[in-house]
């Protein structure tokens, strides 16, 4: 497996919407619907693909959040961050700071261990780094960004 490289924080001018606690499986389902609402709150922005937005956001913070119920160590919290309404992050921590976030390589799909690959897919940004004993793993997403299609077709195979 290969160790994501500590990152610096999500690029500068994010602000914090709402944060939330994530202790079970149970908690992903209901912050997964309340990040949901907080997009689609936000959907007066001029922006064709939100509807993509909204399925890829979705599907990341449910990798990010199971990464951290699976590998890190509670308590966990999930972060809804907006920049100028140009684009939006969740941010995942938990108080595992020892451990990084790892990219598997070499496994057979089966096996998972695929969750940062989906990550760096779909999002337009994906990054870690500690800060007050606390782990942190977030993505960035552009509202005017290409939308799921073109980043698969222009990705390269994940073996």
């Amino acid at each position: 497996m290969e160790a994501l490289r500590a990152s610096t924080r999500p690029p500068g001018g994010f602000a914090e919407v709402t944060t939330w606690d994530l202790s079970t499986s149970d908690d992903l389902a209901r912050i997964r619907r309340a990040l949901n609402s907080e997009l689609l709150e936000r959907g007066q922005v001029a922006s064709p693909l939100l509807d993509d937005l909204q399925d890829r956001m979705l599907l990341v913070v449910s990798e990010l959040a199971t990464n951290a119920l699976r590998h890190g160590a509670p308590p966990s919290t999930v972060r809804f961050l907006v920049d100028d309404e140009r684009a939006c992050a969740v941010d995942v921590t938990d108080t595992a700071a020892e451990s990084s976030p790892e990219m598997a390589d070499g496994r057979a799909l089966g096996e998972g261990g695929f969750g940062m690959h989906l990550a760096a897919r779909l999002a337009d940004g994906v990054g870690w780094y500690v800060a007050d004993d606390l782990k942190h793993v977030w993505a960035r997403f552009d509202l005017d960004g290409p939308d799921t299609d073109a980043r698969a077709a222009a990705a390269a195979p994940v073996i």
